[in-house]
């Protein structure tokens, strides 16, 4: 915003400088140089020559042609004039023509004021002339005036009435010189031809100087605009580039905020399975420990249930003599006690392989949780549903592993039952 306004304020203090001039046309002496920059100034220009001159064409005289370069002066004037408003018409839709028409006013205005000397208004020929007229009468300033605009050709002049001479002689004296003494002195002849060479010099180089003025201040007004437009395309540059580093900051920002609540999630994930973790692999530890103790009294009573039952069956069978039979109270305590031993064994063998069944099962929540774990991390994770179907393997309730009707068979009771009946 403040180099905005600071952009303003240079627009703002820079003057806009004229366009580049329609034509140039060098007058010297007679008014300098002519540089209009548009139509409306040349226009104007003409204008005012044309009111200055106009009481050539309004005068009327019976004989003598002396006014004849006043009058073809004139004519061209207004040819200019006429030429140029032809041209404003071309402006936008000829432009080649409108050139041409602007080179034949220049020609025109070359001709009047260089070709025929018709004096400038602002020339001091001009203003004796004007004072001339004001004093003496439009009849005795026209054949003033010719003296110092005088006819092309043959044409002669015949001044009509005592102005007319009086002007056509004081014309001549103001001319040459040849009736009073003052421009008979040198120097004074001297110092007022030094005057016009310098006023002539003068207003060559104001006009040259001006056209150069002009022309730099164009140029540093297309600068200004050059530069001023460089520094907004640097400007949108800067602000198209800001805006994109924004965005990809933004982009980076939202990522990493997207990667570090996945990272929370999963860290939040991993420390809440920690405890599962460590407590199947506890569990599964237990496990193996009553899997060897259930494994070696299984194999300790698989040897020493079958020894002791052919030792008592050796006793009993020793104390009872070779005609008679065991005693039935002895057979009865020697079945009954074998029957205990063996559920005994096999209750033991149930408990080791229970035991080896839940310490697999805890093995086997520990590596899915892991195998979740290392998953998650990885970003390989199934849809929801699978992932559900995965929790809830991993979080199913764990079993006893203690194998079901595991007392005494009912019909060994029943046996029993009906031998004591017996």
């Amino acid at each position: 915003m403040a180099d905005q306004d600071a952009q303003a304020q240079i627009n703002h203090a820079v003057p806009t400088p004229p366009p580049p001039p329609l034509f140039t046309l060098d007058l010297g002496a007679n008014g300098g140089v002519l540089a209009p920059t548009s139509i409306e100034e040349a226009v104007g220009w003409i204008q005012a020559e044309i009111s200055f001159w106009d009481w050539v064409n309004g005068h009327r005289h019976r004989n003598g042609g002396q006014d004849q370069g006043l009058r073809s002066a004139y004519s061209s004037l207004h040819q200019a004039l006429n030429t140029l408003q032809q041209a404003e018409g071309f402006r936008s839709s000829n432009f080649g023509h409108f050139q041409a028409l602007v080179v034949q006013a220049q020609n025109h205005l070359q001709a009047a004021l260089l070709s025929t000397n018709l004096p400038h208004s602002a020339t001091p020929l001009a203003k004796q002339i004007a004072a001339y007229r004001t004093a003496h009468g439009d009849h005795a300033a026209n054949y003033f005036a010719s003296v110092f605009v005088p006819p092309q050709g043959e044409h002669t002049f015949r001044p009509e009435g005592l102005d007319g001479w009086r002007g056509f002689l004081e014309g001549l004296n103001a001319r040459f010189g040849a009736m009073t003494e003052s421009h008979l002195d040198p120097s004074a002849q001297a110092t007022h031809l030094a005057l016009d060479e310098l006023r002539a010099k003068a207003e060559a180089l104001l006009g040259e100087k001006k056209q150069v003025y002009e022309a730099l201040h164009r140029d540093y007004r297309s600068l200004t605009e050059a530069v001023g437009l460089r520094k907004d395309e640097q400007s949108d540059a800067f602000d198209e580039a800001q805006t994109a580093r924004d965005d990809e900051f933004n982009e980076l920002k939202r990522r990493h905020q997207a990667e570090m609540a996945a990272l929370q999630a999963k860290f939040n994930t991993e420390m809440t399975l920690r405890a599962p973790v460590a407590y199947w692999e506890k569990k599964g530890e237990k496990h193996k420990q009553n899997m060897w103790i259930a494994g070696v009294l299984s194999v300790l009573a698989l040897i020493a249930t079958p020894a002791a039952l052919a030792f008592w069956i050796h006793d009993v069978l020793k104390d009872t003599p070779v005609d008679k039979a065991p005693a039935s109270w002895r057979l009865a305590i020697l079945a009954l006690v074998g029957l205990f031993a063996v559920w005994a064994v096999r209750l033991l063998v149930r408990i080791y392989l229970s035991q080896v069944h839940l310490a697999t099962d805890a093995a086997e929540r520990v590596v899915m949780v892991k195998t979740y774990l290392a998953l998650l991390e990885g970003d390989k994770l199934p849809e929801q549903e699978d992932r559900q179907m995965i929790l809830q393997a991993l979080f199913r309730p764990a079993t006893d592993g203690i194998v079901k009707d595991e007392g005494i068979p009912p019909g060994a009771l029943e046996v029993l039952t009906r031998n004591g009946k017996g």
